[in-house]
C-alpha cells in the first residue's frame, strides 16, 4: 500500500525495525540523528521511521550496537574494494 504522506512503509514493526538498523549501518548517522525509531502510521496501518525522539531501544541493546558495529566494517570494506 502506498502512503499519502509519501514515507517508505513497511508491512510490520520488526521490517520497520531490521530496515532502521540497516540505515544507520549504511549511512553510518552520528548519535541522535537520523531516524531514530519507527511508528503505526494511523492513515495506512503500516510502518514508516519517524527523525523525533525518543530513540529506539535498539540503539540501546548491547547486542545490537555490536552487529551494527560489526555489519558497518563490513559494509565499509566493501565499498572500499569496489
Amino acid at each position: 500500500m502506498r502512503c499519502s504522506s509519501g514515507k517508505t512503509s513497511f508491512e510490520s514493526k520488526e521490517l520497520a525495525e531490521e530496515a532502521l538498523i540497516q540505515n544507520h549501518i549504511r549511512s553510518n548517522h552520528r548519535k541522535g540523528s537520523g531516524p531514530q525509531n519507527v511508528y503505526e502510521c494511523q492513515d495506512c496501518g503500516e510502518w514508516h521511521f519517524t527523525s523525533r525522539p525518543p530513540a529506539s531501544e535498539l540503539f540501546s541493546d548491547k547486542d545490537i550496537l555490536n552487529r551494527m558495529d560489526l555489519e558497518r566494517r563490513s559494509y565499509d570494506w566493501e565499498r572500499k574494494v569496489k
